[in-house]
């Protein structure tokens, strides 16, 4: 089954690929994404190998653990969003993501978010999704708000960054909803 290309506005969503390991590993790489986000450097094909796991139709059969797609403005690669499923009889989920600098501040990934939201609770079998970003991180907040994701509380101390423990908030995006703020 092949899973077709989303798409709002400019912004669209692919899966990720092989082929875009190299890509990964420099945005992870860049100050602004490692700011609020405790990634280890990972080589290339380590990132390679982890892409070419993922089997995207697992997704809407309610089977797998981790999805990545590529965010795309205009054609153009901005940065990625991970999905890692936890438990698949409870449809429970996490969300992260990450936007070159170049693209940051633009809304772009707040539409991503979007595209990826409407896909997951109309052709899969999640009913909450959740995500976590540091408190000091004002701009996910946003992304997470503006899509309709409630902050459900501090998560304290809850990784390392650069040597200090960096609280987070917690968020969560239940399927009915999304689907009712979608209603109105």
């Amino acid at each position: 089954m092949a899973v077709p290309e989303l798409r709002l506005n400019q912004v669209t969503l692919r899966p990720a690929a092989p082929r875009d390991a190299d890509l990964l590993r420099q945005w992870r790489a860049e100050t602004s994404v490692r700011r609020y986000q405790p990634l280890n450097e990972l080589p290339t094909a380590q990132l390679r190998a982890d892409v070419a796991s993922q089997r995207m139709a697992d997704l809407y059969r309610g089977r797998g653990e981790k999805f990545q797609w590529i965010v795309q403005v205009d054609g153009q690669p901005a940065g990625w969003i991970t999905l890692v499923v936890s438990n698949w009889e409870h449809g429970l989920a996490e969300v992260g993501y990450a936007l070159s600098t170049v693209f940051q501040n633009r809304g772009v990934m707040s539409e991503a978010l979007a595209i990826l939201l409407d896909d997951l609770f109309h052709n899969t079998l999640l009913e909450r999704v959740e995500a976590r970003c540091a408190v000091e991180n004002v701009g996910s907040q946003r992304v997470l708000e503006k899509s309709g994701f409630e902050r459900e509380g501090r998560l304290r101390g809850y990784f390392k960054l650069r040597g200090r423990r960096v609280d987070n908030f917690l968020y969560s995006l239940l399927r009915e909803d999304y689907l009712a703020r979608r209603m109105r």
